[in-house]
């Protein structure tokens, strides 16, 4: 046979061989990758050691990435995840086949149990690196926990062989007068052997004063002992004549005190919440059994303790200081030097360090098509094959699109940073044509408002913003918004449009003068009323605009009798309004509509520590229609408003639906100059109705007309005043 014509075969054999291999291989990677980010995330969150708080997790993903992704078998990986531990997390168990417990806790019992305190993690949310303080990460027994409850001591009642036995503990306590609902008021006091006296009663808080009773026993002997009332938050009450009387062997002893609250920095009228008593306000106490067993890898298991025992000066088991400072030398010393394979290797820490975050932080998993695995899984296929930051930038964007979060966001100030040029022309969406609805630059009027704009450069308009929406996070309306504010986005000098006007089709090349813009209002300057009296007695206000508050409170009378009062939130506010809400509102409120995760390795963000403004009448009381218009530009603190409105039907709302995005938003920093945004909150209206990703829907719905667009017409503030005469 002629060799020549076998060496075909060979080189094909050959190709064959390499590709099946180069799969293998990349499969390897992924699985080590997976395995380390999924023991990264618990170990940080969730293990309370002293080394894991200290250590520098930022360096800690990148010598980890690199650690681990040279292993060439599960046993290999075992090996380094064990060496990674080591020094930040020795009682952390890693194996080939399911651990048992009590591997665990041999690890982390000491001999005397009894000399040590228990440390695990509290979660509000997840504290990161120049991120949010709203989120609050601490452990006890080690840090200063944010408790949602303020304890007052009372005076020190001071005791002898004649003062012991039951007691009566008796407080008097008047609710907030503008409170019209009917709701549950929880108090409790602590004696002095530290044991919980809870009690609750339900009343119509209307003023009317309410005694609570706390009884128990005091031990017979020369002690002090120390009363402690304990109240929620965030609730107006005020506190009168504690008192306290011991029925002993002698009688009953009576002891008042004149000034139960000095020295706790309290006013008189004291801050407090409604809640259920199920929240009553108190951490769950730490169990040494709480291990969390994990499976990072077909073949590996892992058991991380979430708890541990814990001296003044170190957790248990203890790590030798001097290993721990070489290691934490290593790991930033591997981030100085910057190999060659440091670019892909600080792409795919990046990854372990986002995804990590997001698996334990973000609240709306269940409003995805995603999970935490499925998202891995699509991330570590695009940034294994991104050549440089910007392929890395894209495969961001594509993953938060998959989480539908307004907020979310991805940040990229590198020196390749591109920075593109817009026309100022606003554009609108209907039946999937888009039409020119306002040209805001005065250079540009030879542009037909109402006009269809065919294409884009020479790609048909839809293609184009088809583009853009495929890289934005958010509800349908937001992206779309968004995708319609970028539409002429670009690099060249110019923009190329074909227009349709009427039929007529015009080609324009159009210089490309303004940043782009990341957010405009639709109620701009300009285009919407002056802020005052309109029409009949018909009042307007730009919440968006200038100095709105200013202009409410100089018509304070005249709103009071208004006929109508048109508040526009078709933006963001550049002032805090919710001010208007105490002429809006006959009683106070206490509704609970953010809701910050209280996290733990298992409760996958089902727990939650709620609060709201607690707002409350105040005068004059605005008697007249309220209406408030919305579009999809209405987002995070706009939806606040309008979320007040809908929840509470304070008011009429008019437009178009909000973008479904409300809440705190968290930062991720990362390497490269990268950075994440996405909200860390949940959000509901007032009355606990859904509003994230469908938005807050309006009561009267305005959709755009092509006639209304040619005319000029604001078609939402149209509707609004008809409502308003009616």
């Amino acid at each position: 046979m002629n060799p020549n014509r076998l060496k075909p075969f060979f080189v094909l054999l050959l190709i064959l061989t390499y590709s099946i291999t180069s799969a293998q291989t990349l499969k390897q990677k992924e699985r080590n990758l997976k395995a380390f980010s999924e023991l990264y995330g618990y170990v940080r969150f969730f293990h309370p050691s002293d080394e894991v708080a200290k250590l520098n997790w930022y360096f800690f993903s990148l010598y980890g990435v690199h650690q681990v992704m040279s292993a060439q078998n599960d046993q290999q990986l075992i090996r380094e995840l064990k060496a990674l531990m080591l020094a930040i997390a020795p009682s952390v168990v890693i194996d080939s086949v399911p651990i048992a417990k009590h591997r665990v806790l041999s690890k982390i019992i000491p001999e005397k149990p009894s000399e040590y305190q228990l440390v695990n993690w509290v979660h509000r949310g997840l504290a990161l690196p120049n991120g949010s303080p709203l989120y609050k990460s601490q452990r006890n027994n080690r840090d200063t926990i944010a408790l949602n409850y303020i304890d007052y001591p009372v005076s020190t009642l001071k005791l002898d062989e004649t003062i012991h036995g039951r007691y009566e503990f008796t407080v008097e306590v008047t609710g907030d007068e503008t409170d019209c609902n009917q709701n549950n008021l929880f108090i409790a006091a602590f004696d002095g052997t530290e044991q919980l006296k809870n009690k609750s009663n339900t009343n119509r808080i209307t003023g009317k004063t309410i005694r609570y009773r706390f009884q128990g026993n005091l031990p017979k002997g020369g002690k002090n002992v120390n009363f402690t009332l304990r109240l929620p938050k965030h609730r107006i009450v005020r506190i009168n004549r504690p008192n306290i009387q011991v029925f002993s062997g002698e009688g009953k002893k009576t002891f008042d005190f004149e000034a139960p609250l000095e020295g706790s920095n309290a006013p008189v009228n004291i801050v407090l919440s409604i809640a259920e008593d199920k929240r009553f306000y108190f951490t769950k106490p730490a169990s040494i059994s709480a291990i969390t067993s994990i499976k990072p890898g077909e073949n590996i298991y892992a058991s991380i303790p979430g708890t541990l025992y814990a001296t003044k000066t170190a957790t248990y088991p203890k790590v030798d200081s001097v290993s721990f400072i070489a290691f934490q030398k290593k790991i930033k010393d591997y981030w100085s030097k910057k190999p060659k394979e440091y670019a892909q290797e600080a792409r795919l820490a990046n990854l372990v360090i986002t995804l990590s975050v997001l698996k334990f932080a973000f609240p709306y998993w269940e409003d995805t098509k995603t999970n935490p695995e499925k998202l891995f899984s699509f991330l570590f296929a695009r940034t294994i094959k991104d050549n440089n930051n910007q392929d890395f930038l894209t495969s961001l964007r594509l993953m938060s699109a998959k989480l539908n979060d307004g907020h979310m966001g991805i940040s990229y100030a590198g020196s390749d940073r591109i920075e593109e040029q817009s026309v100022n022309i606003e554009t609108e969406m209907i039946d999937r044509k888009i039409y020119v609805k306002r040209v805001l630059d005065s250079s540009l009027t030879y542009i037909p408002v109402g006009s269809i704009i065919d294409s884009i450069d020479g790609e048909s308009a839809q293609k184009t913003f088809d583009s853009k929406f495929r890289l934005i996070s958010g509800s349908p309306q937001w992206r779309s918004y968004k995708s319609l504010l970028a539409l002429f986005d670009g690099l060249s000098d110019s923009v190329k449009l074909i227009i349709n006007n009427n039929g007529v089709r015009t080609a324009f090349k159009i210089p490309r003068l303004s940043p782009a813009q990341e957010y405009r209002p639709i109620a701009l300057p300009g285009y919407v009323p002056k802020d005052g009296l309109l029409s009949d007695d018909i009042y307007y206000f730009n919440l968006a605009g200038d100095s709105v508050m200013k202009n409410i409170n100089a018509s304070l009378s005249r709103l009071a009798h208004a006929k109508s009062i048109i508040f526009d939130m078709r933006g963001y506010p550049k002032e805090s309004v919710s001010g208007i809400f105490g002429h809006l509102l006959q009683c106070s409120e206490h509704t609970k509509w953010l809701h910050v995760p209280k996290l733990s390795p298992g409760n996958h963000r089902k727990d939650f520590e709620s609060m709201g403004w607690n707002l409350g009448p105040k005068p004059p009381y605005f008697n007249g229609k309220i209406i408030f218009l919305s579009d999809a530009c209405s987002q995070s603190q706009s939806e606040s408003i309008l979320g007040y409105v809908k929840g509470l039907k304070l008011g009429t709302i008019i437009g178009k639906a909000t973008s479904g995005t409300n809440g705190e938003v968290q930062d991720i920093n990362l390497f490269e100059n990268f950075r994440v945004f996405f909200t860390g909150t949940k959000v509901t209206n007032a009355d606990g109705t859904k509003s994230h990703y469908k938005g807050i829907i309006p009561d009267i719905v305005v959709r755009s007309t092509p006639a209304g667009l040619k005319e000029g017409r604001d078609e939402v503030l149209d509707k609004a005043l008809a409502f308003a005469r009616n």
